[in-house]
């Protein structure tokens, strides 16, 4: 079936905070006009209401119990988060911004899962009014499930309320949403990570140029195995570099147009993607890369701790998995002075792509990464109003000004900006200095990115590639719209494990020609009567109640 930084003063602090880490400020780095500046020290100044908004009596904030504060539970990772000499201040200025007092809650890292377990099942006396989840765990589910989370389907694409929470794409929504009801906050990530990079210079000696289609891949690849790509005269260089992680294959997939775990079908249901004519077509295509010797035969057992290793050390010259990996095998070509085989006299470089299309007349695609941590606001907020102030601090905490100074800190004490007007940090290894921010950065729903957009920031070339490269593979990214409904599964929630592990086992067998395809269809006949079936039926009951 076809589916598819001196100690300072508290008034210098406050200083500082007008006039660089809490200030509007242009796209060049610079600040703006001396009038939007003052708008914006004004709003930080005031602590009654949030950041330039004036309390009115019809207002939710009017309705505010007087001592009123958002709590938040957040991982400690490194001990003693947001202290240090600034740390009381960075969080006052954050109280200031937002418009709200904060408690947070700090749970040591090793010990939050099993903190954030007893918290959901002590009821709402016991818990923080936001919790910061992962929204594919079972146990976060089944509170969702239980009433443990307020509903803010109805507030938050409120875009004359809420600026930057508005923003949140519906796909990300789709993941914390449980029986119709959306249940937190996208905690963004990095949506377009996943892509492919390959030998520049590799491809400029052959004449090759940046692939589009599967067949241009496959091109490539046969290329760089077969026809020398090095210049050396010797037979000892080949195409895609893989090991036994098999991530790069599910991103791979993708490019065939299978979808990316499941798949919505002709008919409105969820599928598997191996349950697709696509999917058949892709595991066809990367035994041909077998068969031919586009891969390394071992590929299956290779330790991924040394994976880059034979494109670092120029024996292969494609990688698939995220582009970040791509980029440090370009860092490493950089720092170790490895010459393109050009003769330009540059050093060798990696070309990111972030998708590739099954064909010419299609669009490309790449596997999304999964955004699966929110922000959910707990029952212990427990009026609308209360609900609506969460809502309204995570909100705040989009803005360039919270970045800024949760990510970076004090303008001139932490960060500052360098002689063409970016962003750099001060001292960035000294811990102690840094003390005040650590942690913080947790608040950041990122919802509209994750850097200040008023800024320029000091990266090198290869950052800008990459960055470039995220955000044209986000425009093109495939979720996989059963993300959340497989948690809310039992039968997959008991077994999932297994089931998982049967089809991954086939389809590396088959592509290093252990089984058949009749074997490979056994196995997926195993897995649909191992439980399969029913994790299906159980995935398009919530699907159907969330439409």
């Amino acid at each position: 079936m076809k589916m598819k930084g001196k100690k300072l003063t508290g008034l210098m602090l406050a200083l500082i905070m007008a006039a660089g880490s809490l200030t509007a400020c242009a796209g060049n780095g610079q600040n703006v006009s001396e009038s939007t500046a003052e708008k914006t020290t004004a709003a930080v100044a005031g602590s009654t209401g949030a950041a330039g908004t004036e309390t009115t009596a019809g207002d939710f904030r009017s309705q505010l119990p007087e001592d009123f504060a958002v709590s938040i539970m957040l991982s400690d990772y490194e001990g003693s988060p947001n202290s240090g000499e600034y740390g009381p201040q960075i969080k006052s200025m954050i109280e200031e911004f937002t418009g709200y007092k904060l408690d947070i809650w700090w749970v040591t890292s090793d010990n939050f899962k099993d903190k954030l377990s007893t918290v959901l099942a002590s009821g709402v006396d016991s818990m923080p009014m936001i919790l910061k989840v992962t929204a594919t765990d079972a146990v976060v589910v089944g509170a969702a499930q239980n009433g443990a989370f307020q509903p803010i389907e109805d507030y938050v694409y409120d875009k004359d309320r809420f600026t930057w929470i508005s923003q949140m794409k519906p796909e990300l929504a789709r993941t914390f949403t449980v029986n119709g009801h959306l249940y937190g906050i996208c905690s963004k990530g990095t949506i377009g990570r996943n892509g492919m990079g390959y030998r520049t210079d590799w491809a400029e000696a052959l004449g090759l140029d940046t692939p589009k289609t599967v067949q241009d891949v496959y091109d490539m690849l046969y290329a760089f195995t077969y026809n020398d790509p090095d210049g050396n005269g010797k037979d000892d260089t080949y195409g895609l570099n893989l090991c036994s992680y098999t991530g790069p294959l599910n991103i791979m997939q993708t490019w065939f147009g299978c979808g990316s775990g499941w798949t919505e079908a002709d008919d409105g249901t969820l599928v598997p993607v191996h349950m697709t004519e696509e999917y058949m077509q892709a595991l066809d295509w990367f035994k041909k890369l077998q068969d031919e010797g586009l891969i390394a035969n071992d590929w299956a057992i290779r330790d991924t701790g040394s994976w880059k290793d034979d494109n670092c050390n120029g024996l292969a010259g494609m990688f698939v998995d995220t582009l970040d990996n791509s980029r440090r095998i370009w860092d490493y070509y950089v720092t170790n002075e490895i010459p393109s085989v050009t003769g330009s006299g540059e050093f060798a470089s990696m070309t990111m792509v972030p998708g590739i299309a099954p064909d010419g007349s299609a669009k490309p695609g790449t596997q999304a990464a999964e955004q699966t941590t929110f922000f959910a606001v707990t029952k212990a907020a427990k009026t609308e109003a209360e609900v609506l102030a969460c809502l309204d601090f995570l909100d705040k905490m989009n803005s360039d000004e919270m970045k800024m100074l949760c990510g970076y800190g004090l303008q001139d004490i932490h960060w500052k900006l360098d002689e063409n007007g970016q962003v750099v940090k001060i001292d960035p290894d000294d811990k102690a200095l840094h003390k005040g921010t650590s942690g913080l950065n947790q608040m950041l729903p990122n919802v509209n990115g994750g850097y200040a957009e008023c800024y320029e920031f000091a990266w090198d070339d290869r950052v800008v590639v990459q960055n470039k490269a995220y955000d044209d593979a986000e425009k093109i990214a495939v979720f996989n719209p059963a993300l959340s409904y497989t948690c809310g599964s039992p039968t997959y929630t008991t077994n999932g494990g297994n089931l998982d592990m049967i089809l991954e086992d086939a389809r590396t067998q088959y592509i290093v020609g252990q089984i058949d395809k009749q074997g490979l269809e056994d196995a997926w006949d195993l897995w649909y009567k191992s439980g399969g079936k029913e994790v299906i039926e159980e995935v398009n009951a919530q699907y159907q109640a969330n439409k």
